[in-house]
C-alpha cells in the first residue's frame, strides 16, 4: 500500500545482516544509516562518530580553538575545505548549506565551543546533503 516506505526490502537487509554480522552489527548499521540520513549525533560516542565516520574526509584542529570565544564557524569551513575564502565561507553557511552534528547553521557570526563537541573529541561537518567532514580535537 506504500510502496515508497520500502518495508519490504529494509526487513530484507535488516535480516540478511543480522544473519552475516549479527545482532549487534545491525544495530550499528541500523544507527549509521539514521545519522547519515539527518538523524541525530549529540547522544553518540567518540567511538559510535568513529565507527560511522571512518571513510569521510577528515582534520585536525587543536582543543585551543574552542576554548575561550570559541572557533568561529567560518574558520571551520574553511578547515573543512569547503569553501576557499571567508566570502565564500559565509556566503555558503547563511545559504543554510552547512552543518554541525546535523545542525543546520545559518548565522555566519556562530562560533563552535567545547559544548558542540563529541565526548570532547569531535565534530562532524556537512555541506549540502551527504558531504561529510569529520574534525578530529586534538
Amino acid at each position: 500500500t506504500a510502496p515508497e516506505k520500502r518495508e519490504a526490502q529494509r526487513r530484507l537487509a535488516e535480516e540478511v545482516t543480522r544473519m552475516v554480522h549479527g545482532e549487534y552489527e545491525l544495530r550499528k548499521a541500523i544507527q549509521a544509516s539514521r545519522v547519515l540520513f539527518g538523524g541525530e549525533i549529540a547522544d553518540l560516542s567518540a567511538r559510535d562518530v568513529l565507527d560511522i565516520f571512518a571513510e569521510v574526509p577528515s582534520s585536525d584542529l587543536p582543543r585551543a580553538s574552542f576554548e575561550g570565544d570559541g572557533l568561529p564557524i567560518i574558520d571551520a569551513v574553511i578547515a573543512a575545505g569547503y569553501a576557499s575564502s571567508r566570502g565564500a565561507a559565509r556566503r555558503l553557511i547563511e545559504g543554510g548549506g552547512i552543518y554541525v552534528n546535523n545542525r543546520r547553521i545559518s548565522d555566519s557570526q556562530t562560533t563552535l565551543g567545547l559544548a558542540d563537541l563529541i565526548d570532547g573529541q569531535y565534530l562532524v561537518l556537512r555541506k549540502g546533503a551527504r558531504d561529510y567532514h569529520l574534525v578530529r580535537v586534538l
